[in-house]
């Protein structure tokens, strides 16, 4: 195998055409073997772009999906390379930046990215990682509330923000540093960078603009030196945790090399079971956040390692998304299962040509196996719409592999597939800790490199997703098969307690929507105050209607939809708490 595929093999991998053999053992690994062997205190940018390997030929690496604007792969990485000399704390540092922690025992320079997704979001990551400075990833959806909230969990010192979101930055600030029992508000507003979108511009109301960064570091020497990573605090990530607002979650190197090693790992052993070239040319769209982890993974921490034109996009739109499609020649769908859905039921996709999609994929939440069939019958190859499993704190755990990879059958939806490389899994009593049988519903505890550090600052949240070492508690109920496939049943902290007993938000939901008139196109349940003071719950859903719902009215279709729920489950599931309808369920990229 030539060395640029080798690289992401562990010479101990099973061969591909071998079979796997499940095991009763409680502890159970991935079909695909252990992870690649990489160095111990490897960088990020460095995994990316390898000191002793050229550039390859160049190609186009992001474009903007609504101005056509783009960014060679060799122009992102000078770009990165003048950005990291700027910010360097031991280099000329004109924004007077500090040194960054190793993790959460020290203080140090934490840069906020605040933006939707953009062509330049990328670079400034990759800026950080060659700088060594720790960053941190902001949903651009924040309102000034959650934004303070946010900057003082990651104590932000500085801040890279899309010039569109100042008047938050503005609002949040004037909320001042906050009660002095918790962490405070840090940031500097010296050193606030603006992201616009007129590159000509030096200054926006006051503060640097990236642009202007690039300029001034094309300029300064590049100093030798051997970059550091390893287990060191790379990045922060927004997370719920298990409960309140978001919590900031600490990633390494290490954490996010693996994450981006993983899916190397699996597109080359599944092209060299094939029979076809791996790692070939791709155009992505890119509508999954770059603040989240699936986006983190796609558009930054796999840059040069798989030659892909990313077509971006800062926010949903539907027919945008269709006409990029059949502009741009996309022939990879990364989505999330709203986006799936609207897809699969949107008329507008008979308006545009999709026959360039060769892949498509769902991830960061649970996708209802209807949809995948749905979708999967408007695209070209007709194959069900697989779902990857991972979260904030393990980006990527398990996944649906090709039928026969490893003698493996088919992954049918409604199932998260097998565990990736280097990955280990348990299934576990979330009440008694204790390992269940093959077969049985538990809790998804995960184990490998891709595992995060922990909570920042926040010691009791990491105690609670680490109830022993190294093993993560995923908080999602699943069942490992006789062939340890895993299927997913539920969120365990969405499991509504009903007079102790526990209803999965899910099952109601996939009822709603298998209503036989079709009334509803998306629906969401949780529990809400039964008002009654002993801390049980009634079930409420928020439905969106479809045509023939709006045709029929709110009243029948919430009579009907209330009828069909008592018919098909147990009295506990109810809809005790209402039925709402609502113009959109709130969907994961509009955040």
């Amino acid at each position: 195998m030539p060395p640029r595929w080798a690289r992401f093999i562990h010479p101990d991998a099973p061969d591909v055409h071998s079979k796997y053999v499940p095991t009763n053992d409680k502890v159970f690994k991935s079909p695909f073997g252990p992870f690649a062997t990489t160095a111990e205190d490897l960088n990020v940018h460095e995994f990316c772009f390898p000191r002793d390997q050229p550039l390859p030929p160049d190609y186009d690496l992001f474009v903007n999906a609504v101005t056509d604007e783009r960014v060679t792969l060799h122009q992102f990485y000078n770009r990165v390379c003048s950005v990291a000399r700027v910010l360097r704390y031991d280099g000329l540092n004109p924004l007077s930046l500090a040194r960054s922690p190793k993790d959460d025992t020290e203080s140090g320079e934490i840069l906020g990215l605040f933006s939707r997704n953009h062509i330049h979001y990328p670079m400034l990551a990759h800026a950080c990682f060659r700088a060594e400075l720790v960053f941190g990833g902001i949903s651009p959806g924040s309102t000034p509330f959650e934004l303070w909230h946010v900057l003082r969990k990651m104590q932000i010192t500085s801040l890279v923000c899309h010039e569109t979101l100042l008047p938050v930055v503005g609002e949040a600030i004037k909320l001042g540093k906050g009660p002095a029992d918790q962490l405070q508000l840090v940031l500097d507003i010296n050193k606030i960078v603006v992201l616009s979108d007129d590159a000509s511009l030096d200054d926006v109301q006051g503060h640097r603009t990236v642009e202007a960064l690039v300029r001034q570091g094309a300029h300064l020497p590049e100093p030798q030196r051997k970059l550091v990573g390893g287990d060191k605090l790379c990045y922060l990530f927004q997370s719920s945790g298990t409960s309140g607002l978001p919590k900031a979650m600490m990633i390494s190197h290490r954490n996010a090399i693996h994450s981006g090693l993983q899916g190397m790992t699996v597109t080359t052993m599944t092209a060299k079971f094939a029979g076809v070239e791996p790692l070939t040319p791709q155009t992505v769209l890119g509508i999954v956040p770059a603040y989240h982890s699936y986006g983190m993974i796609l558009w930054i921490l796999r840059v040069n390692l798989q030659p892909a034109t990313n077509v971006m996009m800062p926010k949903w739109d539907i027919e945008l998304a269709l006409r990029s499609i059949q502009k741009y020649k996309i022939t990879a769908l990364p989505l999330v299962p709203p986006i799936v859905r609207q897809l699969a039921q949107s008329p507008l996709t008979e308006k545009y040509d999709l026959s360039s999609v060769v892949s498509c994929g769902s991830g960061a939440a649970y996708l209802p196996p209807d949809v995948a069939y749905q979708l999967a019958e408007k695209l070209p190859n007709k194959t069900p719409i697989p779902s990857g499993y991972g979260l904030s704190e393990a980006a990527s755990i398990a996944s649906p592999p090709m039928a026969g990879l490893f003698g493996l059958r088919a992954s049918e939806p409604g199932t998260i597939g097998f565990l990736l490389p280097g990955m280990e899994g348990r299934v576990v009593d979330p009440d008694t800790l204790e390992d269940v049988p093959k077969g049985t519903k538990g809790e998804l505890w995960a184990r490998g490199n891709v595992v995060c550090m922990g909570y920042f600052h926040d010691q009791k949240a990491t105690a609670e997703i680490f109830a022993e070492p190294g093993w993560l508690r995923t908080g999602d109920l699943v069942l490992r098969d006789a062939e340890d496939r895993i299927h997913y049943l539920d969120r365990l902290k969405e499991m509504i307690k009903v007079k102790g007993l526990q209803v999965a938000a899910t099952e109601v939901e996939d009822t709603l929507l298998d209503h036989p008139e079709k009334l509803v196109v998306d629906a969401c349940v949780a529990g809400v105050d039964n008002e009654r003071g002993d801390g049980s719950l009634f079930p409420r859903a928020w439905v969106v209607l479809s045509v023939e719902g709006k045709t029929q009215g709110e009243p029948t279709v919430v009579r009907k939809l209330n009828e069909h729920v008592s018919q098909r489950l147990s009295k506990h599931k109810h809809l005790a708490g209402g039925i709402e309808v609502v113009e959109a369920v709130s969907i994961l990229v509009n955040a």
